[in-house]
């Protein structure tokens, strides 16, 4: 379950011999790979071209993977399940959230009153980490993820909290969120900037790019930076929040020279998914 206690994996498995068929490829070292989700592995309820078989040679070799998710309007089981839909196996332990990495966020050592912000599904889990208000007048700090369903009235409500000198954790700041066919949806990012606008509140990011997250998701692997990478589609949230941890870094996607030319710069460029295995020396 999302938000509560996990047992760490045990350490790095030695790599199978036929981890890499070219040893000298750049990341044929790598023993912990983390894939994005949406825009990466998927858009929407379409699996990207190559990503089964990246997953399946990958744990073929030897090689962990975990899925690290900006997602904030759902729990960890629906992830997982998603992932199953779509034929990529992943136990829930696999899948790290934003969630997971809010209990050791500073604002959460003195357990003060939290006015949650997003969808009923994530509720328990945050309240399983946090005290939640019954009321936005009792509270001190606003959690805020992904609710598809808000209201004028939420959006008050989470500003009242802000403007008695709230704090403001966003799950994500992700302008948008990519789906099949092309189309962006809003994200919490989107949400958060309304919130910030109004009260001139500046949110504090738990889920990626923030060290805090990538530091539960080695923690949870029983992984070591040097030896793990990070693979997504967004230069400020996979790429700049892998290389804060000192983890390596593949960018998945079309990319002009300009963008690759200020950090945060990828390790690693490539335009499609199904091209990351040859990194690996596959």
């Amino acid at each position: 379950m999302s938000g509560a206690k996990r047992t760490p994996f045990a350490a790095a498995s030695t790599l199978a011999p036929s981890a890499a068929k070219d040893p000298t490829a750049p990341l044929a070292d790598v023993d912990t790979v983390f894939l994005d989700l949406d825009g990466c592995v998927w858009f929407g309820s379409q699996l990207a071209e190559g990503a089964m078989d990246l997953v399946r040679d990958l744990r073929s070799s030897g090689r962990r993977v975990g899925f690290l998710t900006n997602t904030s309007n759902h729990g960890t089981a629906h992830v997982a399940a998603k992932l199953q839909r779509l034929g990529i196996a992943a136990a829930l332990d696999e899948v790290i959230m934003p969630v997971d990495s809010l209990a050791e966020h500073p604002r959460l050592r003195q357990r003060p009153s939290v006015w949650f912000f997003g969808p009923d599904e994530v509720r328990p889990h945050v309240a399983a980490v946090a005290a939640i208000a019954e009321t936005p007048d009792e509270a001190e700090l606003v959690v805020l993820g992904r609710d598809t369903r808000l209201t004028y009235a939420d959006l008050a409500d989470a500003l009242s909290v802000l403007v008695r000198g709230g704090g403001l954790l966003a799950f994500n700041v992700d302008p948008r969120v990519p789906v099949e066919g092309g189309r962006m949806l809003p994200g919490t990012g989107a949400i958060a900037a309304a919130l910030s606008y109004a009260s001139g509140v500046q949110p504090e990011v738990v889920g990626k790019p923030s060290a805090l997250f990538f530091e539960t998701a080695l923690r949870r692997f029983g992984a070591t930076a040097e030896r793990s990478v990070m693979v997504g589609d967004t230069l400020d949230s996979d790429i700049a929040g892998g290389a804060s941890v000192g983890m390596r870094t593949v960018l998945v996607g079309e990319a002009s020279p300009s963008m690759l030319e200020s950090p945060p710069i990828p390790d690693h460029h490539v335009a499609r998914l199904r091209e990351v295995w040859a990194l690996f020396g596959g």
